[in-house]
């Protein structure tokens, strides 16, 4: 095998035979990795389908700001993950939830937490030796998080 050949992901396939597209993988990623995206997805997830209004989003989600979440929201909603509806009323009454296309993305949430939780010890051990400016980010957010709630 010529190792200085580049490796040609659009012919590469998964473990059950798919084919492994990294330019949709790395699309994808650019949809839900964010600060917002997967707390927005979780939390419309735990509905179980029911709507939710901005407003209770907006508690549900601590520290992020309106201008944010509406930005997730609105986000989510052009890669059709998010469904929106808008009731005739004063105040306006707003309600999202989680399309088909984003309750699909559930179990690869999940499995994407199991292995972040089986792998934290790990990555972090590494970070801090490696990269003690990142390590110590992640802690103050991980801090602030924690303090919100």
């Amino acid at each position: 095998m010529d190792t200085k050949a580049p490796l040609d992901f659009r012919r590469a396939l998964t473990e059950d035979g798919q084919p492994l597209c990294a330019h949709m993988i790395g699309v994808t990623l650019e949809l839900i990795a964010n600060k917002w995206a997967v707390p927005t997805i979780l939390t419309l997830a735990q509905a179980r389908g029911e709507p939710l209004r901005f407003s209770e989003l907006a508690r549900a989600i601590p520290l992020i700001t309106q201008k944010e979440l509406t930005k997730q929201l609105r986000a989510l909603e052009a890669a059709g993950l998010v469904g929106r509806r808008v009731h005739a009323a004063v105040p306006p009454k707003v309600e999202y939830w989680l399309t088909d296309l984003g309750a699909s993305l559930k179990p690869v949430l999940h499995a994407l937490a199991r292995w972040s939780a089986e792998k934290q010890p790990e990555l972090a051990g590494h970070l801090k030796r490696n990269n003690p400016e990142a390590f110590a980010a992640i802690v103050a957010r991980a801090a602030a998080q924690d303090a919100a709630q």
